[in-house]
């Protein structure tokens, strides 16, 4: 998710900066200037490579008996890769979401406001489909987010001990509430649903930040975490980890992030509010969607 935020934060970056007034353009082009810039690429070009070259030259090895030993004695946990990413890693995974959190609250910073002009006709001549909302989408969309969120809880809680995590369910839950602004609009489904998903980043990376620090009052490294095994009656021996918390933090950056950047560059060319949103165009749809069967 990084990997993907941090550029498009940064093509938005340089969109923004075509805009700017390009300054002196013969001062840019002096010669003592170009050749410094010449020996800046060169130097990050060869430095770069070498990196590269030195990683791929030296003699493969493998740790990965070491985190097959220690997953479970050490994080409380048989999902060995969701292990590593919340606790032996934990510190770069804390990392990797404050990036995913600063790209989209970069992307939200550069271009909330703006507004381009829509295209009268397609690339191909054609002129653009009237249906914005179609009805079948709504239909399904109206049963698919219960449903998506249910099972991004169940991979999120599931993910210490099987495949899943808070990334994976993040971006569940994320596909599925970009459907609701696909199949509504994105005013019809902020008056329902007034979500301030900057705050959701926020409040996420708080979470995760927390976790790191809860370890500091029982006298342990940042980020090392700690499981228990209670007792809760007829449910038997339940294991809890405190990874678990820094999960839930990754979950709601994951959700926070992706519907910030999303949205925001979807209302670059989109009337604000709605110039025709879903509950405008199908006056019965609220109505199906909460009764499916009818009236009978």
């Amino acid at each position: 998710m990084s990997q993907l935020a941090l550029p498009l934060g940064l093509q938005d970056h340089a969109v923004f900066e075509s805009f700017l007034p390009t300054g002196n353009e013969a001062q840019n082009k002096h010669p003592v200037r170009r050749g410094f810039h010449y020996l800046l690429a060169i130097g990050s070009g060869l430095s770069v490579g070498w990196l590269a070259y030195a990683a791929m030259t030296r003699e493969p090895g493998s740790i990965a008996w070491y985190f097959m030993e220690r997953s479970y004695l050490e994080g409380g946990g048989k999902n060995v890769v969701n292990v590593i990413l919340v606790d032996f890693r934990g510190f770069d995974t804390l990392g990797e979401i404050t990036v995913l959190a600063i790209a989209g609250l970069g992307v939200f910073a550069l271009l909330d406001g703006l507004r381009l002009a829509r295209r009268e006709r397609a690339l191909d001549g054609g002129p653009w489909v009237t249906e914005a909302f179609p009805m079948m989408l709504r239909v399904v969309a109206g049963w698919l987010l219960p449903v998506a969120l249910l099972i991004g809880i169940y991979i999120l809680l599931r993910g210490h001990n099987a495949p899943g995590g808070g990334f994976i369910a993040g971006l569940v839950v994320s596909v599925a509430l970009l459907i609701q602004y696909m199949a509504f609009g994105l005013h019809s489904v902020h008056v329902r649903m007034p979500i301030r998903y900057d705050r959701v980043a926020g409040v996420g990376l708080l979470i995760a930040a927390s976790t790191g620090f809860g370890s500091f009052l029982r006298g342990f490294p940042f980020l090392t975490s700690h499981t228990a095994h209670p007792v809760l009656g007829w449910l038997g021996e339940v294991g809890l980890a405190s990874a678990a918390a820094f999960d839930l933090g990754v979950f709601l950056v994951v959700v926070g992030g992706t519907l910030l950047t999303v949205l925001t560059l979807s209302r670059v060319s989109h009337p604000e509010p709605d110039s025709q949103s879903a509950d405008d165009q199908a006056p019965g749809t609220a109505a199906l969607l909460s009764n499916p069967q009818g009236g009978n």
